[in-house]
């Protein structure tokens, strides 16, 4: 197999106002020059995955070939699609730089073979480690103020109580009642 180009989407989480693997996708062949039309191109998707670590099986795929040297080329839509942690993402332009393998974002500009354009991508995973980071502490503070108010936050209902349909700060919702008692 000679040398490919490959396209990388990820979606964490299908929602109205997120682009979908295939839009993302589209906008990874829209970058591909004339000249690089007639290469074999390669799609790896992972959709419901999240970019906090990369055990994500098309990104893993896609890696397999760039370390048998495979891929000349990788496109993404956004740099946080192939990862939105820093660490992992200065490991794989590290990988990409020792396999020769360029790296393309349809939405951002930069040349990753010049120091300057290394400094300006990992400036930006900077930021978005951070989105992420400040995402996951959002969502933890919000669990623990609503479960504070007494809604019911999912998972197994424990022992001895039953869920009864309640109306706090005037959202209907469903909170725990002790059904039996223990002494």
């Amino acid at each position: 197999m000679s040398t490919a180009l490959a396209l990388y989407a990820r979606q964490s989480v299908e929602r109205d106002n997120s682009i979908s693997c295939e839009t993302q996708l589209e906008y990874g062949r829209a970058v591909i020059k004339p000249d690089e039309r007639n290469e074999k191109i390669l799609t790896f998707v992972d959709s419901g995955s999240s970019g906090g670590n990369v055990n994500r099986d098309g990104f893993q795929k896609m890696m397999k070939l760039v370390r048998q040297g495979k891929v000349r080329k990788a496109i993404v839509y956004k740099l946080d699609r192939i990862s939105r942690s820093l660490n992992d993402f200065v490991n794989i332009l590290q990988e990409f730089k020792a396999h020769k393998v360029e790296f393309v974002s349809s939405q951002e500009s930069f040349d990753t073979s010049s120091p300057y354009g290394e400094l300006i991508v990992k400036i930006l995973m900077v930021f978005a480690e951070f989105e992420r980071t400040s995402i996951i502490n959002r969502i933890t503070q919000a669990y623990a103020h609503r479960s504070e108010m007494g809604f019911y936050m999912g998972g197994r209902m424990p022992y001895g109580f039953e869920l009864i349909p309640a109306v706090i700060n005037n959202i209907k919702t469903k909170k725990l009642m002790q059904t039996i008692c223990i002494y």
